[in-house]
């Protein structure tokens, strides 16, 4: 019997009913297995997340956690790390605090413990007053760092000893500058800090080898201001000798408060070093050099209607103003623990005399100061941490001067110092010893004042 005689049999056999129902079961397997047509987009869809989309991909519920090669394998983007925080310090560092490339905070301080003794000359009975001085000679403290990128910087510098309150000084600021290094052969700094003018000022205080600046330098230089620096230590190439400084400022020097006739500090400085880099905002050649380092720099300033007996410090004017040029000469040479710099000074003022009268009438006349004076100071590293250095300088009175100024060049116009470090860290801890005697011009010891320090200096 064929197969198609065997079907027919079979459907003969099979009640009626039963054959509906197996032609509706085949129907319905035939609709089940058609591909479904998708549905339209909907606009109104709620958005869902990379990380919903990697959860359902994975088959993961609610709870489970999302790792970043989770998201990877599910086509996700894995999130933008945050930025790194780090932390440093080293004595002499401070602390600094480092967030990605975008800001960096150095906080550091430094103080100065002195004990200082004056033996003045004898007085007309062959007596000396001694007069002893002991105290916190300077305190510093220190906010720097950059700003989004490593050449935008930025440099806060409180001083806070008394001693640090000198001219009626009303704030502790000595510097508040923002710095912008455009390019090599460019960049400009603007706010509260050194001007640029002669090279034993603008020596980092706590980098000094003895306690005080010298006598020509205290009277003679441009102390910090507030204005505009444009500025390249290499200009032209990486290894260029040449530096130079123009400046913008403000003329009346810090801790302004009251107003005077409009002028401005003009101040142009350029440097040369010969023989490559050179430290020479630090003084002693405490690296001891291999190779011979020279710097040399020279510096114009005008100063327009300033009302500052000293240009930018001193006394202030109550009856005018006036205007004042300044020079200055610098070197700085350090070959193998042997330092010496030298310097040269000048200021005039374009009248000596200010005119004016107070309110009852009366004349008042105020005197400007015009001098000039020269320095050498000379040092030696042995090669243990320990230094001898020596210093001689000059201060001259110009003709027709402050007779103030005339008679302290009379009477103190000669310098002659000595000093004995000892370097437990560099600069930044050492323990200084100083002799300083100032005398009237011709070395005449008799008639000299003395002042012998002793002091600790620590940059934390």
């Amino acid at each position: 019997m064929s197969s198609l005689d065997s079907v027919a049999l079979r459907e003969r056999a099979l009640p009626a009913s039963l054959l509906g129902l197996i032609s509706l079961l085949s129907a319905s397997a035939a609709w089940a297995q058609a591909p479904i047509p998708e549905p339209a987009p909907v606009d109104t869809a709620p958005a869902v997340s990379e990380e919903s989309e990697a959860r359902e991909g994975a088959g993961l519920e609610a709870g489970d956690a999302v790792t970043p090669n989770l998201l990877a394998s599910a086509g996700a983007t894995e999130p933008e790390p945050e930025p790194a925080f780090q932390l440093t310090g080293a004595q002499g560092q401070g602390v600094t605090l480092t967030v990605g490339d975008a800001f960096s905070l150095n906080i550091r301080a430094r103080m100065q413990l002195r004990y200082q003794l004056g033996i003045p000359q004898e007085d007309a009975s062959g007596d000396r007053e001694l007069d002893q001085i002991i105290n916190v000679s300077t305190a510093r403290l220190w906010l720097s760092g950059h700003i989004r990128v490593p050449e935008f910087t930025y440099m806060i510098q409180l001083a806070v000893a008394g001693r640090d309150f000198r001219d009626g000084a009303i704030s502790p600021i000595f510097d508040a500058y923002l710095d912008y290094r455009v390019h090599r052969d460019f960049a400009v700094r603007v706010g509260q800090f050194f001007v640029p003018f002669d090279r034993l000022r603008t020596v980092r205080e706590w980098a000094l080898q003895m306690a005080d600046r010298p006598r020509p330098v205290q009277e003679l230089t441009l102390d910090r201001d507030v204005g505009v620096m444009l500025y390249s230590d290499h200009f032209l190439s990486d290894t260029s000798p040449v530096a130079w400084r123009l400046g913008v400022f403000g003329g009346g020097g810090t801790n302004l408060n009251l107003g005077h006739e409009p002028g401005a500090l003009l101040v142009a400085r350029v440097e040369l070093r010969p023989l490559g880099d050179i430290d020479d905002d630090k003084e002693g050649d405490l690296q001891r050099r291999e190779r011979p380092g020279l710097a040399l720099g020279a510096a114009f300033a005008a100063n327009i209607n300033t009302n500052r007996s000293r240009s930018t410090t001193g006394t202030t004017f109550q009856g005018g103003t006036t205007d004042y040029l300044q020079a200055a000469l610098d070197l700085v040479f350090k070959w193998r623990g042997f330092a010496l710099q030298a310097e040269y000074v000048y200021r005039n003022a374009t009248n000596h005399q200010i005119l004016s009268m107070d309110d009852g009438g009366n004349p008042v006349v105020e005197y400007t100061r015009s001098g000039q004076g020269w320095i050498l100071q000379g040092s030696y590293v042995f090669d243990q941490p320990f230094e001898l250095v020596g210093r001689v300088s000059r201060l001259y009175a110009l003709s027709g001067t402050a007779p103030a100024l005339t008679s302290e060049v009379q009477v103190r116009g000669l310098e002659i110092a000595a000093g004995a470090n000892y370097y437990f860290n560099d600069h930044k801890l050492k323990l200084q010893a100083g002799w300083v005697a100032r005398m009237p011009p011709g070395a005449e010891f008799g008639r000299a004042d003395h002042v012998v320090h002793l002091q600790l200096d620590i940059t934390l």
